[in-house]
């Protein structure tokens, strides 16, 4: 091929495709993402609501985010876009690499138990992350679609790479994956579950699911959930202690 057909093929966006297409043809696109955002905004923060009230474990983080992402789009933001489209790649690929890496955050032994012993929390749990990974998916192909791109780079706007959010996804998760283990088997962790072992006794094995360690002028405080399970239960054992 001669350079020109070349240097043509390269630029296909910035010159050929952004004059054939129809000027506003992204509003349409940041307008229906924009709207699915905030129905699952909505959604998200009432069922927050609702895990508060009945004093339901729930953590999410769409909810405000999500409306408030889908009121800019909606109003045909690009920047928003950008920004949308970026943390939706980070999103993916965090939440890619934590599924994979969940046996090294938690035992196996464990989350098998989890789902005998509550099959249909962990069936909800699952749903939910599939959810979340599959909007992720369709939200990053609308916002990198050729009409919002063309728009953006008409706008006078850099059209950014998504490897960036994408390896930031990725090292994120391997860093939890070195840090978090080595935290909680350390000498606080094997703390907690000595003292929720002292509650419950030797017919569970426990696991340290979350910490908080603090330091002060009168010595160390720490708090922790120690989750405990055997063949029959899974029980959450919270726990402080002061030195």
């Amino acid at each position: 091929a001669s350079p020109g057909l070349a240097s043509c093929r390269r630029r296909p966006l910035s010159s050929n495709v952004s004059r054939q297409m129809d000027p506003n043809a992204y509003i349409s696109i940041l307008r229906r993402t924009g709207m699915v955002l905030i129905a699952v905004g909505v959604v998200d923060i009432g069922a927050m609501v609702y895990c508060r009230v009945d004093a339901i474990a729930y953590s999410s983080s769409l909810n405000v985010f999500a409306v408030v992402a889908g009121v800019f789009l909606v109003r045909g933001r690009l920047a928003a876009a950008g920004l949308v489209r970026w943390f939706s790649v980070f999103l993916l690929a965090a939440l890619g690499a934590l599924v994979l890496a969940w046996p090294v955050l938690q035992p196996f032994d464990l989350t098998l138990t989890q789902v005998r012993v509550s099959p249909i929390a962990s069936s909800l749990s699952a749903l939910l992350v599939a959810a979340v990974i599959g909007l992720s998916v369709w939200v990053q192909r609308q916002l990198g679609r050729p009409p919002v791109l063309a728009a953006t780079l008409a706008a006078g706007k850099t059209v950014r790479s998504m490897k960036f959010p994408a390896a930031a996804g990725l090292a994120l998760v391997a860093l939890l994956g070195i840090v978090v283990p080595v935290m909680l088997s350390g000498e606080s962790g094997n703390k907690a579950k000595a003292i929720a072992q002292a509650q419950l006794g030797a017919g569970y094995k426990y696991h340290v699911s979350s910490m908080s360690v603090s330091s002060s002028s009168r010595g160390t405080s720490g708090s922790a959930r120690v989750t405990a399970w055997n063949e029959r239960e899974v029980r959450v054992v919270p726990v402080e202690w002061n030195e």
